[in-house]
Formats: C-alpha cells, sequence, structure tokens
C-alpha cells in the first residue's frame, strides 16, 4: 500500500488529520526478513542447568544457577516447578513454568529483575528474559490475560482454562522470538500482538476466533500497546484490530491456510500489512 492508500484505510477507521502521522508510523511494517537469524549460543550455558533440574528438581536448579545467593527463591510449591528445552519454531528456548502464581511472581522478581520493584506483578502472567548473553522465559498457569473462563466463552472450565493460558503463553512468546530472531522485531505494537496471540490461541485451542482474541486485548492489555497516542488515535487503532483479527480469522479457514507450516503462518502475518486487512474490510 502506498502512502494514499494508506492515509484513506486510517480515515476509514475514524482517523482525524491532526493524529494521521502519529497512525502512519504506529502503522507502518517495521518486519523485514533478516539476512542471518540471532545467534543462539547462549544454549551451551543451560547444559549444567538443565542437569541440575534432573538430578535435583527444577526449583532447585533455579537457585542454584539463576537466582543467585542474594535473591533465592522461596518456593511454595517447588514439585510444580517445571524446566525444558522447548523446541519452539525460532529453535530450542529455555522454558520454566510454575502451577503456583506466588511462586512463578517470586521467579520473576528474583531471577529477571534481581529483587528490583516490578510493579502490578500479579497481572503478570508470562516473562521473556532477553539478553545478548542469555535468554529464557518463565511461564505461569494464570488466566491468559486476566480473564476469567466464562468471559472468554470458549467452553472450558476455569482449571483447562489455566491450562490452556500456559499454552497461549508459551507460543505466544515463542512468536514473539521468532519475530525478533528472524525478522528483528519484537515490540509492544498491535501487529505484534496480532501474531503473538494467533499463534498462541491457535496452538490452545486448534482453531482462531477473533472474538477471543478481542475479549483478551479488551481486558486491559490493549493500552499497554498504544501508548503515546492520543485517545482517538487508540480508537482508530481499536477498530483496526477489529478489522484485522476477523481478517486473520477468515484466513485461517481457508486451503492456504491449512497447506502452510506455522512457521510459514508467522511469516504471512509479518509480510501482510495491518492496514491491508481495514483495505480488505
Amino acid at each position: 500500500m502506498n502512502v494514499d492508500e494508506r492515509k484513506e484505510a486510517l480515515s476509514g477507521l475514524g482517523a482525524e488529520e491532526g493524529d494521521m502521522e502519529a497512525l502512519l508510523e504506529y502503522t507502518a511494517n517495521v518486519f523485514a526478513p533478516l539476512d542471518e537469524a540471532e545467534d543462539d549460543g547462549f544454549l551451551g550455558q543451560w547444559g549444567p542447568v538443565m542437569q541440575t533440574a534432573q538430578s535435583d528438581g527444577a526449583a532447585a536448579a533455579v537457585n542454584a544457577h539463576l537466582a543467585g545467593l542474594a535473591h533465592q527463591v522461596a518456593f511454595c510449591a517447588p514439585e510444580s516447578v517445571r524446566m525444558e528445552l522447548y523446541r519452539s519454531i525460532a529453535g530450542p528456548i529455555p522454558l520454566i513454568t510454575s502451577e503456583n502464581d506466588a511462586d512463578f511472581e517470586s521467579m520473576v522478581l528474583n531471577i529477571v529483575y534481581k529483587g528490583r520493584p516490578f510493579p502490578e506483578i500479579s497481572k503478570t502472567g508470562a516473562s521473556f528474559a532477553f539478553g545478548k548473553t542469555n535468554r529464557f522465559i518463565i511461564l505461569s498457569s494464570k488466566p491468559y490475560s486476566n480473564l476469567p473462563a466464562e468471559r472468554l466463552g470458549a467452553g472450558v472450565g476455569d482449571a483447562e482454562w489455566r491450562k490452556r493460558s500456559m499454552t497461549i503463553r508459551r507460543e505466544h512468546e515463542c512468536a514473539h522470538y521468532y519475530t525478533r530472531r528472524f525478522f528483528g522485531s519484537s515490540r509492544n505494537n498491535l501487529h505484534d500482538e496480532l501474531i503473538a496471540d494467533f499463534a498462541g490461541i491457535y496452538a490452545a485451542f486448534g482453531e482462531y476466533r477473533a472474538e477471543w482474541f478481542l475479549k483478551l486485548l479488551s481486558n486491559g492489555r490493549l493500552k499497554v500497546y498504544i501508548t503515546g497516542l492520543s485517545g482517538p488515535a487508540g480508537k482508530v487503532v481499536e477498530n483496526l484490530a477489529a478489522a484485522a483479527a476477523n481478517g486473520v480469522e477468515k484466513w485461517s479457514k481457508t486451503d492456504e491456510f491449512r497447506n502452510l507450516t506455522e512457521a510459514q503462518r508467522i511469516r504471512y502475518l509479518c509480510e501482510k500489512e495491518l492496514l491491508g486487512y481495514a483495505e480488505a474490510g
């Protein structure tokens, strides 16, 4: 789409002239295939960590190798902590999970933030530590996006929703890892979240529904992804989210979709312009 086409699409979503430049920048597609993926040599240092996890348990491995003496985790349910090298679409990634919410929060505070304050940790369900020399994912089984099972409307109870929430988070973070590693970007932006939530929802339910994505996005998350935009511009992004979600759901029911691998689907969504969904609508 050229600039005039993008402006026309934004106008159709309710954009005002004063917000046009900010929205053009926000909806610009920054995903670009990299000639060479980011190095994954960090995995070498995880050998001793995984050995301790296998011999003494994942909780012991966390305290022995990741937390440091000053930030030991006082686990409430160490038996519920799991650790693995997960085979994601972006390559192997260390994955630490806990079914105990307090233990998850303690791990994030002590391993990732080293005791520094983390506002509203109770609302956080996943943490992806992504550094130059190390990276790993910590997951909880909290209801995804803090949305109760009955509000999602997917026909699952609370316990089952917690299990599927962990699947959504795992594939959501792995999708971010994929776009970061192979397309050079992972941001707090609607395009990134559309892709990551698509990967998570589809993995958890075997299908993608726009209504689920929009409910999960509207439960306080959208404001994170429109920081810096005016109120009217944020409403435009909200309208675009609905158009894009419906477009993705329609695409997910096609033969083209079914013939693609998981990585090819993510690549398609990276290359598809957000405003292309508004234009199609």
